[in-house]
């Protein structure tokens, strides 16, 4: 996954990866069963706890 001038590029086996993993964060840690994609200059795609006592996933922490 890295930014280019046209967004951010992710694989189509990255992004599968990561809706497995965003998947699996839904069904055993209490994460909503969708994600929340903000575009911009540096888009940010996460996954929030359905309480508001755990933290955020950013599945683009990774990006270069």
């Amino acid at each position: 996954m890295e930014y280019t001038e046209y967004g951010l590029r992710i694989g189509l086996d990255e992004l599968r990866e990561m809706l497995e993993y965003a998947e699996n964060r839904a069904q055993y840690d209490n994460m909503e069963h969708c994600l929340y994609i903000k575009g911009g200059e540096r888009p940010n795609i996460t996954q929030y706890c359905c309480y508001a006592e755990c933290n955020p996933i950013n599945h683009t922490y990774c990006a270069k």
